[in-house]
């Protein structure tokens, strides 16, 4: 990614977290409290949300940005499955993942390959991402 690079390692770590997200977050927590993988999506995002308003709460700053981006990348993983079509999680969300995945390789790859050093390398990024699907 851009600021730090990205590597296998970093892109294993990202794959195992998104299918604990899938597999215990929503599957599982789905089955475990009746609902659908609909209602599941739902009550995570609104948990989500609910936490990142009490975020001001943690007085260490480094605590409070490590919890804020791992709220919001759940959150943001979670966006993408329901946009995917919660119907497809259970048999297709190997699929979304890789896809995911691709996203942050293509990042990475256009910052360092491309953009790094130029002024305005961020918002040449910002303005690529628009065109990457995920």
């Amino acid at each position: 990614m851009p600021l730090c690079g990205f590597n296998e390692k970093m892109l294993e770590g990202l794959t195992a977290f998104n299918e604990g997200l899938v597999e215990h977050g929503l599957i599982h927590r789905a089955e475990k409290n009746g609902e659908t993988l609909d209602q599941a999506v739902k009550r995570e995002i609104s948990d989500m949300t609910r936490m990142l308003l009490e975020l001001d709460k943690i007085e260490d700053s480094s605590k409070r940005v490590l919890t804020e981006g791992i709220v919001k990348y759940a959150m943001g993983f979670y966006l993408v499955m329901r946009s995917k079509g919660i119907e497809n999680i259970p048999k297709e969300y190997g699929e979304i993942i890789q896809t995911v995945g691709e996203y942050f390789n293509s990042m990475d790859s256009k910052y360092y390959e491309e953009l790094e050093g130029k002024s305005d390398d961020m918002s040449q990024l910002a303005k690529y991402l628009n065109e990457v699907g995920v």
